[in-house]
């Protein structure tokens, strides 16, 4: 057992200071998990990580068994890291900012079919930017676009007074980059290699959902894990894994209420 630490250790320690250096192109959002119930169903969920990521999903359902969400997210990282390449030591802070527009439509089982089990299955769609930059002597910046398009299920329970809810949802979907731009393309050779590497990539997003509070109005927390189905770490544009924990307030109400 010792001999396995000492070998997987310093593994470990290289991939997080060679992942803590690079470019970043995609940060996942949450999985919209809007559990519908019946026509009228007006979903509101605004999240966060509380510390650098945030999205608001608002979602409708058109009729007893169509629905659709759209939903906005932003996410920002940065750090510190002195750079030592050139012989002379340069302190860069490395800033990345990502934004999502993420649009849903689909099919959901309504109360009269399911009266406690909740199931629903939607078209996903995700229009992103990141925008990478570093400053220090000189000002470095990689920015780009990407589409991810997917299927999203969602299967939950809600009890009979609806305060609370609990959910499983599967993201699989695809991503692909476009409209990169590089202010130096020697400066930024690693993270170019790592986004050629594949046209596209697939991603398999996990998301347990729990809700608690009163009918209308409750708390929420997903735990999220995020796959790369055909990445490989640190070699890659996505991440083979990822993990997010996301707290916010979701409001479940119905526009038809008399």
């Amino acid at each position: 057992m010792k001999k396995t630490t000492s070998f997987l250790l310093p593994i470990v320690i290289i991939s997080i200071s060679l992942a803590s250096c690079r470019a970043i192109f995609y940060t996942p959002n949450r999985n919209p998990v809007p559990l519908f119930k019946e026509k009228g169903d007006l979903y509101i969920d605004a999240s966060t990580n509380m510390a650098n990521k945030g999205d608001l999903t608002i979602g409708y359902a058109i009729t007893d068994g169509l629905a659709g969400y759209a939903g906005f997210g932003l996410a920002q990282e940065q750090f510190h890291q002195s750079d030592t390449s050139t012989g002379v030591s340069v302190e860069r802070k490395y800033l990345y900012n990502g934004e999502m527009l993420n649009l849903g439509l689909g099919y959901f089982v309504n109360q009269t079919q399911s009266k406690n089990l909740r199931f629903e299955v939607f078209g996903d769609i995700g229009l992103g930017s990141f925008r990478n930059k570093v400053s220090g002597n000189d000002n470095q910046y990689f920015n780009g676009k990407y589409t991810r398009i997917g299927i999203m299920p969602n299967i939950g329970y809600t009890s009979n007074n609806n305060k609370f809810n609990i959910a499983y949802s599967a993201r699989l979907s695809t991503i692909s980059f476009s409209n990169t731009s590089v202010s130096d393309s020697n400066f930024w050779r690693d993270d170019i290699n790592r986004l050629n590497k594949r046209s596209s990539y697939g991603m398999l997003e996990h998301g347990i959902t729990m809700r608690g509070g009163l009918e209308f109005i409750k708390l929420q927390a997903q735990l999220s894990l995020y796959h790369g189905l055909n990445s490989r770490e640190v070699s890659d544009a996505i991440p083979k894994f990822n993990y997010s924990l996301m707290l916010g307030i979701v409001i479940n109400t119905n526009l038809f209420i008399k």
